[in-house]
C-alpha cells in the first residue's frame, strides 16, 4: 500500500510539474526573439560581450546570469529612465519582457519546439547603411595590451575635403569589436589634434574626456549594439573643408594582446539645402549663483545649472557627461507658462556606458524657457569607482582623476511641424532587422497612386502593428490612431492619400520586432 501511494504521488507531482512547465514561457515561443533582438547584437562571436547568446544551449548555460542582469536592469545597457524623453534605439526591455525571461528561468528554461524557434539573425559584416561616400580609417593599428586595463585614445582621421559638405550619417565600424567599447566624435578645424598626435610617440594621443579643442560640429557617438540612422533629408551636420574627424575610442580591458584599426563610413547629403544641427553645452559657466565646481572629499554635492533659451528651438538630442565621481543626473526645461518638459534622467551614471541620445521626434522648447541640468557626484569611499583612496578634493579637468560637468544639447531653430519629424529613419540594408521581420511582407498597390493606396500584408502569425506614412522631410503625414491588428495570412488595408501633394513617401509598418518600409510615389 505504501509503495502504491508513493508511486501515485510521484505521478501526481510529475503531472503538476509538466502542467507548470507547459504554461511557462519557452525559448522557441517567447524568449528567443527577446534575446536575439536585445542581447545577441553584442553577445555574439567577435563582439565585446564576455559570452555569446547565439543558441538555446548558450542561453541555458547563462540563464541565471541573464535573469539577474535583466531584473536588476543592468542589461541591456540603457541608462535613460523611462518617462524622461523618448529616444531612438531604446535597447531596454519592457516589464513584460523582463517577467518573461524571469519566468522562463524559474521554470527551468523549457525549450519548446526548437524546430519552430526563430532563426539566429544574420548580422551584416559591412555597412548597414549601404555604400558610403567616404571612408576614414585609422592610419595605424592600435595595440591593446593584455594588462586588463581600460584605455581611452584619440585618433586623427583627416577628411581632406575641398569644400564644406553636409553629412547625413556617420557609421563607425570597429576593427576589433571584441575590445572597442564606445566611440565619441569630434571635428577639429584648428589642427590642434594633429599637433597632439605628433607630440605622442604612439598612434593618436591619450585623453580621458576633453579632446583639447572645441568641436566644430555635433556628431554624437557610437556604442556596441547601436544602430546608426540617417538624418532626415532636410537635417544634417557640416563637415568642414580640410577638417579632421577625431574619434575617441574606449578600449575595454583585455587579458590578451589585441589589435584594432577601425574606420568610419561617411554619408553626405546630395544637396546643400540642409538645416544644420547646432550644439550647446551646459557647463560650470551655467551654475546657479553661489556654486563653484569643486567636489570636496567625503561629500556628495549636487550641482545645478540653468540657461534661458533666447529663441524657440527643436531639441534633437542630448548627451550628459561626467567622469568617475558621477552618480546621477537629469535635464529638463521649464516653459514660461510653468510647464515642465522632462528631457533625460540617469539614475545611475556609468562612465563606461556613456553616450548621446537622439529623440524619436524633436522636442519643442518655447522661447524664454529655462533649461536645467542637475548632476550629483559621490566623492566618498562608498563610490567604488572613486579613483582616489582616501578621497580628495576634485576640480574641473580632462584627466582620469579630474571631473567634468557637461550636458550637450543638439538643436535646430524651431520651424512649424518639427515635432512630427521622424528621427527614427528607415534602415535600407540592415540584414538584422530584415531577419527579425521574417514572416511579414508588405506591398502597396497601385504604386504610383493618386487617391488611395492599398496595403497588402502577408504575415505568418497574428501581430499588432503601427502603420505610418512619412514624407521626404521625415514628417509623419499619416498614422493609425490605434494599433493595427495584422491577421495571419493575407490581409489588406486602405489609406486615403488624396489630400497629400505629389512626391515620394515611405510607408512604414512597425511591430514589436522592428520595422519594415516600402517606398510609395503619389502622383497628381
Amino acid at each position: 500500500m505504501k509503495q502504491t501511494l508513493t508511486v501515485g504521488l510521484t505521478i501526481v507531482f510529475a503531472a503538476i510539474a509538466a502542467l507548470a512547465q507547459g504554461s511557462a514561457p519557452t525559448w522557441s515561443s517567447n524568449v528567443a526573439k527577446i534575446i536575439y533582438k536585445n542581447c545577441t547584437p553584442c553577445h555574439r562571436s567577435g563582439e565585446i560581450a564576455p559570452f555569446t547568446l547565439e543558441s538555446y544551449e548558450q542561453a541555458v548555460d547563462f540563464a541565471y546570469s541573464i535573469k539577474r542582469a535583466v531584473t536588476k536592469k543592468e542589461m541591456p545597457p540603457w541608462p535613460p529612465v523611462k518617462g524622461h524623453g523618448s529616444f531612438v534605439g531604446d535597447r531596454s526591455l519592457t516589464e513584460d519582457e523582463i517577467q518573461t525571461i524571469s519566468d522562463w528561468v524559474d521554470a527551468d528554461t523549457p525549450s519548446g519546439d526548437l524546430a519552430a524557434a526563430p532563426k539566429l539573425p544574420t548580422f551584416p559584416s559591412g555597412s548597414q547603411l549601404g555604400k558610403p561616400d567616404m571612408v576614414l580609417t585609422m592610419s595605424e593599428r592600435w595595440t591593446v595590451r593584455g594588462n586588463n586595463r581600460d584605455v581611452y585614445r584619440f585618433f586623427v582621421l583627416p577628411t581632406n575635403l575641398l569644400r564644406d559638405r553636409h553629412i547625413k550619417a556617420l557609421e563607425f565600424r570597429p576593427g576589433n569589436a571584441a575590445v572597442v567599447h564606445h566611440v565619441l566624435y569630434f571635428l577639429d578645424t584648428t589642427a590642434t589634434a594633429r599637433k597632439k598626435d605628433a607630440e605622442d610617440q604612439l598612434p593618436g594621443y591619450s585623453g580621458f574626456g576633453d579632446p583639447g579643442f572645441e568641436s566644430a560640429a555635433s556628431f554624437l557617438g557610437w556604442v556596441p549594439g547601436a544602430q546608426t540612422r540617417f538624418y532626415p533629408p532636410t537635417i544634417g551636420a557640416t563637415m568642414h573643408k580640410n577638417s579632421d574627424l577625431i574619434i575617441q575610442v574606449h578600449y575595454a580591458p583585455s587579458t590578451t594582446e589585441q589589435y584594432d584599426q577601425s574606420h568610419v563610413n561617411v554619408f553626405f547629403h546630395e544637396n546643400d539645402d540642409v538645416r544644420q544641427v547646432q550644439e550647446f553645452p551646459m557647463s560650470p559657466n551655467n551654475l546657479v549663483a553661489g556654486q563653484k565646481f569643486i567636489i570636496p572629499a567625503n561629500k556628495v554635492p549636487i550641482f545645478t545649472t540653468s540657461y534661458t533659451t533666447p529663441l524657440e528651438i527643436s531639441l534633437l538630442g542630448i548627451a550628459p557627461h561626467m567622469h568617475l565621481l558621477g552618480r546621477d543626473c537629469r535635464a529638463f526645461a521649464v516653459t514660461p507658462k510653468g510647464d515642465t518638459i522632462n528631457l533625460i534622467k540617469l539614475d545611475q551614471w556609468d562612465f563606461h556606458w556613456q553616450g548621446g541620445y537622439t529623440y524619436k521626434n524633436p522636442v519643442r522648447i518655447p522661447r524664454g524657457s529655462k533649461l536645467h541640468y542637475i548632476a550629483t557626484y559621490d566623492n566618498t569611499i562608498n563610490n567604488l569607482n572613486n579613483p582616489n583612496n582616501p578621497p580628495k578634493e576634485v576640480r574641473w579637468g580632462e584627466g582620469t582623476t579630474d571631473e567634468m560637468l557637461l550636458c550637450y544639447f543638439h538643436w535646430l531653430p524651431y520651424q512649424p511641424g518639427d515635432e512630427s519629424i521622424d528621427m527614427d529613419t528607415p534602415i535600407p540594408t540592415s540584414v538584422h532587422e530584415r531577419e527579425l521581420l521574417k514572416g511579414l511582407d508588405v506591398s502597396v498597390v497601385p504604386n504610383p497612386s493618386r487617391e488611395r493606396i492599398r496595403m497588402i500584408i502577408e504575415s505568418d502569425q497574428e501581430r499588432t502593428a503601427t502603420i505610418e506614412l512619412i514624407d521626404v522631410s521625415g514628417n509623419r503625414v499619416y498614422h493609425d490612431a490605434q494599433p493595427h491588428m495584422v491577421q495571419q495570412g493575407l490581409s489588406d488595408s486602405n489609406v486615403d492619400v488624396s489630400h497629400l501633394p505629389a512626391g515620394k513617401y515611405t510607408l512604414r509598418v512597425s511591430t514589436e520586432l522592428g520595422a519594415t518600409s516600402v517606398p510609395v510615389v503619389i502622383m497628381r
